[in-house]
């Protein structure tokens, strides 16, 4: 088969964003006037999920500092469900892949996966909350507010998601997970994260939107007041949003997923493609055929999403951990997305059996779009048909950055990288 000629390009997004993440954290939270509250050897958990968020060390490191100038004793915890395997290690473990640790936050992580029952919702579902956040004086948790790649409602992925679902542990995000079936995530998430607030001190939540570009656009501080302001930021991080600019793909390859990147491994809302027990939330850009080729290393064999795929590579299936996996997308009521596609030995196969398995008696003038992953959209990879059909209201946010040349594949048939801008 003949592969398409590839061109590079660049998107340009002209999105602001804060040069000085910690800078602008330590302001926030300093003029939010919640520090009053801390009395002097006050315990203060500050809840950490396990998003491969941009600044998130930076972020932690600051809203540790500024508790421990006010006299409070802070430590971290992660919240982050059912993740790293559903144990207390491979929390911790998770945390530190993500440079949360110690040495770098300045405080302990206290890691448990077991939850403690706090109460129900008022429809009667059981609501789970991580012990040592439970038995602190205050609680903090820090996230990355963004469309969510299950369901859409007023607020997705963020402050009350992970109030509800990642402080829940296992038991507690599987019990909601399964609620959601009936009720619906949005129900959920607004019942059960009351339902916590009424059980703890919730200081704050520190709500992170991040640039296409990968850097921190913005950072706002919510409270048990304020929370409503929330339906607002995922506004605004849906309209910032990176994806790729065309509507119809034949063939999508993308380099690396993990847990780091979505909770889905690849980001529904980037491919277009959802599958769930809540129903098909297919969007555009319409895909026919995705190809995804290794595991990022973060994830640490975590390939949840990997089910989104029509193939995949040998080395990628060798890297996954079964369990890892499989608690994350049971616990999600998701098997479908820990399902492993067609798998071929090496990149070469897996593009030919993708543009072979579209119709086309000749990949010459397929539309192909190869991707690092789905949150480093500003460069890319685009066959040269899609080169001469970028849309034209796009086009002058595009810059193509490199001329037309043939895909390029190492000795063993696996891609050279080729979307760099050297």
């Amino acid at each position: 088969m003949i592969l398409p000629s590839m061109v590079t390009i660049k998107q340009k997004f002209n999105v602001p964003s804060i040069p000085d993440v910690g800078k602008e954290t330590i302001s926030i939270i300093e003029k939010s006037g919640t520090l009053k509250k801390i009395k002097k050897g006050d315990s203060v958990a500050v809840g950490v999920g396990s998003r491969g968020i941009v600044g998130l060390r930076e972020t932690i490191h600051a809203v540790c500092r500024t508790i421990k100038e006010t006299g409070g004793e802070p430590f971290v915890f992660p919240a982050m469900g059912s993740h790293g395997g559903g144990t207390s290690r491979g929390q911790k473990d998770l945390l530190n892949s993500l440079g949360i640790n110690k040495d770098t936050v300045g405080v302990e992580i206290l890691s448990e996966i077991e939850g403690v029952a706090i109460g129900e919702t008022d429809d009667g579902i059981p609501v789970y909350v991580d012990k040592n956040a439970l038995e602190a004086d205050h609680v903090v948790v820090v996230n990355r507010v963004k469309p969510h790649t299950k369901f859409k409602g007023p607020v997705e992925s963020g402050i009350a998601k992970m109030l509800a679902i990642g402080m829940g542990k296992l038991e507690g995000a599987s019990i909601l997970h399964k609620n959601a079936v009936k009720f619906g995530l949005p129900h959920i998430i607004a019942t059960a994260s009351k339902k916590v607030m009424e059980k703890i001190n919730f200081l704050f939540g520190i709500a992170i939107i991040e640039s296409p570009e990968k850097t921190v656009h913005s950072i706002s501080i919510l409270t048990s007041e304020t929370m409503g302001e929330e339906e607002n930021l995922l506004k605004r991080a849906s309209k910032i949003m990176a994806r790729i600019p065309f509507d119809e793909i034949d063939v999508l390859i993308v380099d690396e997923i993990g847990k780091d990147i979505s909770g889905t491994g690849m980001d529904t809302n980037v491919t277009g493609r959802n599958r769930d027990i809540l129903g098909d939330f297919c969007i555009l850009p319409k895909v026919a055929r995705i190809v995804v080729r290794d595991l990022s290393e973060k994830t640490r064999g975590n390939a949840n999403g990997i089910g989104f795929a029509d193939f995949t590579i040998r080395r990628l299936v060798d890297k996954i951990d079964i369990k890892k996996t499989y608690t994350n997308a049971l616990a999600a009521l998701s098997p479908e997305k820990a399902a492993i596609p067609l798998t071929l030995e090496n990149d070469r196969d897996a593009v030919e059996a993708a543009l072979g398995s579209i119709g086309l008696s000749d990949g010459t003038d397929a539309g192909v779009v190869r991707i690092k992953n789905t949150s480093e959209l500003s460069v890319m990879q685009i066959s040269e048909s899609l080169a001469r059909s970028i849309p034209a209201e796009k086009a002058s946010s595009i810059e193509i950055v490199s001329p037309p040349s043939p895909m390029s594949f190492d000795k063993d048939g696996n891609l050279n990288r080729g979307y760099d801008i050297s």
